[in-house]
């Protein structure tokens, strides 16, 4: 692979490397961020295929979701595609394809296929087949391609998107790959999910992400505390009760640690909680509110259905009817 030469008068530059790939350095035609998710199915798909397949660098294909305004596209999500091979190169099933991006329309509305995604270790000429069929979809698709075989010890994340040219060599035109940059891209859940899974354990356990840890810390500090607490009031009543002969500095200790607890009559807490509980009351209400709309919509529906099915049989039967007469 040719190595980037060095641009100081900031015109753009192109580097052949290889057969199908042109490196372009420079400002790129589109702004592409990709997200975490879509990085974790790729590696979810190959890692899946190379248990159940027992090989040891399978290649396996899919599609990218996402989203495009204008220069910007965000590669959102990714799912993966059954392939075929057709006259010794591989090719996708385009019926699956248009199955699943209708399902995938239907929860997504404002995604789009961007383009499909491909573990291998470099990109070679067949790729353009597969690539000239996700053109059916969209003009010009973007190609994602990860080398699950890189060394993990590598500073550089082993990914790889490109997006298709076309050129005229030799008076004839022909396709290249042209290598575009990247960001990487996180939404606060996606970070909250790329810690959990990455911090799992060996054993499939998750006690090495840190979310679990700090949740289980807080879960104990809390257990420790409510039991204390119960000790603490156990002794209060026995003492009351004569039970437990009186110990004025522990209660006097007690009656300190009760006066440094903040004050929960006052005002400004009363209307701190009431906030928060008219709060929780609209979210419980907002739920009940889809929840009724949603029956509703199901009950519509069924009506329609059944409307529908009720008037073809009455013009079905009143069509009988008016032959019967004029005959």
């Amino acid at each position: 692979r040719a190595k980037k030469e060095g641009n100081m008068s900031g015109e753009k530059k192109e580097v052949l490397v290889s057969g199908s790939v042109v490196e372009r350095e420079g400002t790129a035609a589109l702004n592409v961020h990709l997200h975490a998710l879509t990085i974790i199915h790729v590696s979810d798909h190959h890692t899946r295929f190379r248990i159940q397949g027992k090989q040891d660098n399978p290649r396996v294909v899919g599609a990218l979701m996402g989203t495009q305004n204008g220069r910007n596209v965000e590669i959102l999500n990714a799912f993966e595609l059954p392939t075929k091979v057709e006259d010794g190169n591989l090719a996708i099933n385009l019926d699956y394809l248009a199955t699943k991006l209708e399902q995938f329309k239907k929860v997504f509305k404002d995604y789009e296929l961007l383009g499909w995604y491909s573990t291998s270790k470099t990109v070679v000429p067949a790729d353009m087949i597969i690539h000239k069929q996700i053109t059916q979809y969209n003009e010009n698709p973007l190609y994602l391609q990860i080398d699950a075989a890189s060394v993990a010890t590598s500073r550089e994340l082993p990914i790889f998107i490109y997006e298709s040219e076309l050129r005229v060599i030799n008076d004839a035109p022909t396709q290249y790959f042209v290598k575009l940059n990247y960001k990487i891209e996180t939404g606060e859940a996606e970070r909250i999910a790329v810690d959990h899974i990455a911090k799992i354990s060996a054993t499939g356990s998750s006690q090495g992400s840190s979310l679990t840890a700090h949740l289980m810390g807080v879960h104990n500090a809390i257990a420790m505390l409510n039991t204390r607490v119960k000790i603490l009031l156990k002794f209060l009543e026995a003492t009351k009760g004569g039970k437990v002969e009186k110990d004025h500095s522990l209660l006097r200790s007690l009656a300190s640690l009760c006066n440094q607890l903040p004050a929960t009559d006052s005002q400004q807490f009363q209307h701190d909680f009431i906030n928060e509980y008219n709060d929780a009351l609209v979210v419980a209400y907002l739920a009940s509110m889809t929840k009724g709309s949603n029956h509703m919509n199901e009950l519509i529906d069924k009506f329609n259905v059944t409307n529908e099915k009720t008037g073809r049989r009455r013009g079905m039967g009143g069509g009988m009817g008016g032959m019967g007469m004029g005959f």
